[in-house]
């Protein structure tokens, strides 16, 4: 073999060696493009989960809210209620009694002006015999 044709098959080695090495990253690259879809696609997945599972707490907190304000109103309506019920007891309870009073007077104002002496001290008798 003579120096330029050890040199020609010198360059031809390289040529070689350098498309198997093309060859090779090309295959490299395309392994490491699948694996980064893989790792997009999980990662979409992972996201959307995140997302369906973020909206569900979303709105089981709204819902939660909303019942304990609701059980809140419940709760006032129902001690408004009770308190009118007290005071409207309250006014019948006072009315009922001055009317008792002003009847009590009207009645005595007319035994006043109906009743004799006498009259008055035979009640009073007869009174004082049932009370013994």
């Amino acid at each position: 073999m003579d120096a330029a044709a050890a040199g020609a098959g010198g360059a031809s080695n390289t040529i070689t060696k350098a498309l198997d090495d093309a060859q090779k990253a090309k295959v490299e690259l395309e392994r490491l493009n699948q694996e980064s879809e893989i790792i997009i696609r999980k990662a979409r997945v992972e996201a959307d989960a995140i997302i369906t599972s973020s909206r569900a707490d979303a709105e089981r907190l709204r819902e939660e809210m909303r019942l304990k304000a609701r059980t809140e109103a419940e709760g006032i309506v129902k001690n408004a209620e009770r308190q009118i019920q007290l005071e409207t007891s309250r006014a019948l309870q006072q009315i009922r009694h001055e009317a008792a009073d002003l009847g009590v007077a009207i009645a005595s104002k007319l035994i006043q002006r109906n009743l004799t002496r006498e009259d008055n001290e035979k009640l009073i008798e007869e009174a004082l015999k049932q009370l013994q």
